[in-house]
């Protein structure tokens, strides 16, 4: 289910370079999300999921002295194998923690797999983001790591 072949471009790589050798944790990816706030670009580093204290640094010194470098904001969320453990820990780097009820994968006729992930009624406003933000992110960051092809959230409760 995981995809084997990630690209990485030379941004990203320097990102992650840069990143390691402030923190001397394990980066597994970096990806740049552009999110709809103040047009603004926001850096998810995923992290072997021990080296997250490492990565985030006492107080959070290693990612706000990397938001002062780079002048933008910093997501460290931690990587799992587990596509459901995944899902949470993307929906966990927001202030308040979005609780995820259930997670479903359809296949379609036509071997479409989608991933249905259905959340508190109280949680679906954060779950989907200002301007369908967070959804997206869930997204981009699961296309890119899993053999799915599209993640909704389920807003029927």
């Amino acid at each position: 289910m995981l995809r084997k072949n990630i690209r990485i471009d030379r941004k990203s790589m320097e990102l992650i370079s840069l990143f390691n050798n402030i923190t001397g944790a394990i980066i597994k990816d970096c990806f740049i999300f552009e999110s709809p706030e103040n047009d603004s670009e926001i850096i998810i580093f995923l992290v072997k999921k021990e080296d997250v204290g490492k990565a985030i640094g006492k107080a959070g010194e290693h990612v706000k002295d990397l938001m002062a470098k780079l002048q933008k904001k910093i997501d460290v969320i931690p990587w799992s194998e587990n596509l459901e453990e995944f899902i949470q820990y993307i929906l966990n780097t927001t202030k308040t923690t979005i609780k995820v009820q259930t997670i479903e994968i359809k296949e379609s006729k036509n071997l479409k797999k989608t991933v249905i992930i259905s959340v508190r009624p109280q949680d679906r406003g954060k779950a989907i983001g200002k301007e369908g933000s967070m959804i997206r992110k869930v997204k981009e960051l699961v296309l890119r790591h899993y053999e799915v092809d599209n993640v909704i959230i389920n807003t029927k409760n």
